[in-house]
């Protein structure tokens, strides 16, 4: 019978699963906190344990590590909420079998215990098939020969992205799958082939695992031959030789966008009440003290203060507008509409919103695109969205700065296959640490004036147009946003 040790700080949690799991045929021990768990992982094997994330004494990922260093045959099952999708997929990194969020859905939960089972299965075929080979080694070349053309084919059969590669990052052998989604003829470099780039990624874990022999994790976006972004988790191994020196280092990707697109997608059904109350708040506020001021100018009849409480009113519906907005465009799952458009015209339609709100505020705006009849295909509302989100961005940096000479641009670039529409502003920049945080959800440096959604919701857009944004910027001096759409 398999064992199974189930860890969560909610007597009320333990219950439920403890009499479904029993009910399932598993033998259950039930333990109310991490540090119980961790003390009892070393008297007593278990096959399987189901710990929550968030649990006092000893958190779950604390817990996991622990397991993989006392227990590594012991597989590891995370609850978390809807809050700790960072840390679930940290615990995939740490070799946690699955995750499944609160409130527990049982189908999900069989699936995964059906998928952990099936992991201690593979491992004990595996510790058996390989005790069977020692045994084959003095058996004839035929049987050894068909033992390495099942390695092969395991090799090559493998669904994730499998290259062995070279201390200067050649590829000496890949995988099958690889050669299809790369269109890989070779030889070449990993980061020509993946990212084609002219030399290797910053904090490379293939160049990590060769200098101190140890695995290690990166996640990236790659564009596959057929212009799809996909997001990858790479993990790398040492290849030693029989004096355990690294000759090669093998590194396995694999696809984790359907991780990511649920990420978004849950992140966008629990857009929390809290995060966007406080903004609620603001607004309500806003209202009532222009209310206020209205009702005070026409008790006195002063046209002033009635004039006053009215921008104060215009301007909390304005915002009011543009937060729910941004919330049903991204909570709707929403294919891109695509139609044929000039550049020339998207680009006027796009400016003649804008330019009016950054120019009263004195702030130079140069817009600079080609004249030619350009014509590519974009789903214009989400594109126009985009592309707002960043000017405004843009000018909110400028109107947070004290500099006199405050300048916009906005330039546009045809590349052949593809355009360029770079913005760039003078206003206060973004400090290097959170230049990586400004895509993230509900993260905004405008304090009280922003949502957090809008380039949340731009990066979505640009993404399902198999584009690309890229920021550099210096704090204090400038930000340049460089958005790349195929035609």
């Amino acid at each position: 019978m398999t064992k199974i040790m189930l860890v969560d700080d909610e007597a009320g949690i333990r219950k439920v699963l403890g009499i479904y799991l029993v009910d399932a045929g598993f033998d259950v021990i039930s333990i109310d906190d991490g540090k119980k768990a961790a003390d009892l992982i070393t008297r007593e094997f278990f096959d399987i344990v189901l710990t929550d994330i968030r649990m006092p004494k000893m958190d779950g990922i604390s817990l996991l590590k622990y397991i993989k260093e006392k227990s590594p045959d012991t597989e590891v099952i995370m609850i978390t909420g809807h809050g700790d999708l960072k840390l679930a997929i940290e615990s995939l990194k740490l070799d946690a079998v699955d995750f499944i969020t609160k409130p527990i859905n049982n189908d999900i939960l069989d699936i995964a215990f059906k998928r952990a089972v099936d992991r201690i299965e593979t491992k004990k075929n595996i510790l058996k098939y390989t005790r069977n080979l020692e045994d084959l080694v003095n058996e004839k070349t035929r049987k050894l020969e068909e033992s390495e053309r099942r390695y092969v084919q395991l090799f090559n059969q493998s669904p994730s992205y499998i290259t062995i590669q070279d201390k200067d990052l050649n590829i000496v052998e890949t995988n099958k799958i690889f050669k299809e989604h790369f269109n890989y003829k070779g030889p070449s470099t990993c980061f020509k082939a993946y990212k084609g780039r002219t030399s290797h990624c910053p904090d490379c874990p293939v160049k990590k695992t060769f200098k101190d022999g140890k695995s290690h994790f990166s996640e990236m976006d790659i564009e596959l031959e057929d212009g799809t972004i996909r997001n990858i988790l790479i993990q790398t191994s040492a290849i030693t030789d029989s004096d355990g020196n690294i000759v090669n280092v093998m590194e396995m990707s694999t696809d984790i966008t359907k991780i990511m697109e649920l990420q978004d997608h849950l992140a966008s059904l629990g857009l929390h009440i809290g995060a966007i109350s406080h903004s609620i708040k603001q607004v309500l506020t806003g209202m009532d003290g222009g209310s206020y001021l209205i009702e005070s100018g026409l008790s006195k009849k002063d046209n002033s203060l009635i004039h006053e409480g009215w921008d104060i009113v215009k301007e909390k519906i304005s915002k009011t507008r543009d937060m729910v907005l941004d919330i049903l465009f991204h909570t709707k799952k929403r294919e891109p509409k695509k139609e044929k458009i000039t550049i020339s015209d998207f680009i006027e339609e796009l400016i003649f919103t804008i330019e009016p709100k950054i120019k009263q505020e004195d702030i130079e705006f140069n817009i600079n695109y080609p004249s030619e009849n350009i014509q590519m295909t974009i789903d214009k509302t989400a594109i126009n969205a985009a592309f707002a989100s960043i000017l405004e961005n843009a000018f909110y940096a400028c109107l947070s700065t004290k500099k006199k000479n405050k300048k916009i641009d906005f330039t546009v670039v045809n590349e052949k296959d593809r355009i360029l529409f770079i913005v760039k502003d003078n206003g206060t920049g973004i400090a290097e640490d959170k230049i990586d945080k400004i895509f993230d959800l509900f993260y905004s440096e405008k304090g009280s004036k922003g949502t957090g959604l809008g380039l949340f919701v731009a990066l979505r857009s640009i993404k399902q147009h198999k584009g690309k944004i890229k920021v550099d910027s210096e704090e204090g001096f400038y930000t340049q946003f460089t958005i790349t759409l195929p035609l």
